[in-house]
């Protein structure tokens, strides 16, 4: 299964949207950085997801993200890199180990310190498999890009 990445803007909890909620007694925030309506009915959740469309200038409130990687399954990846997870112990275990299935799984704004670093090590890194060394690199380039908004947004990143 594909893993998907997002980083969420902080507009909501800092007061940027262009107008408050439908019912905002059932908006929150979720430890992934997202937002969300508790306990709707169908007209509330309808309501809620018009609004959220484009309550701020980030559509849905999502910074940048989507699906990582692009040829070779996680899996693979993963399997690939677990001799090095001592190296790289967030990008092996807490990426690529990722359960997908788990909705509101994220990386804490300390984890995505430790990955920046992380990657930096990785620049020099090479995997012997042609094909698992540009995956790889693939990933990098995907990571770094959503560890440069989670820290300009100080939010974690959401998988």
């Amino acid at each position: 299964m594909k893993l998907q990445a997002y980083v969420f803007c902080n507009c909501f909890e800092q007061g940027r949207v262009k107008r408050p909620p439908p019912n905002p007694e059932i908006v929150g925030v979720l430890t992934n950085g997202d937002n969300r309506c508790f306990r709707p009915t169908p007209a509330q959740y309808q309501a809620y997801e018009s609004w959220r469309l484009n309550a701020c200038r980030h559509k849905y409130g999502t910074v940048t993200g989507g699906e990582l990687g692009h040829r070779l399954p996680r899996e693979v990846l993963h399997r690939a890199m677990l001799p090095h997870r001592r190296t790289f112990p967030i990008f092996v275990r807490k990426v690529l180990g990722c359960k997908p299935h788990t909705r509101f799984s994220h990386l804490t704004l300390k984890q995505v310190e430790q990955l920046q670093t992380e990657l930096v090590r990785m620049k020099k890194f090479h995997l012997a498999d042609r094909k698992c060394h540009k995956e790889l690199q693939y990933y990098r380039g995907q990571m770094k890009q959503l560890v440069r908004a989670a820290l300009k947004f100080q939010q974690p990143i959401a998988m």
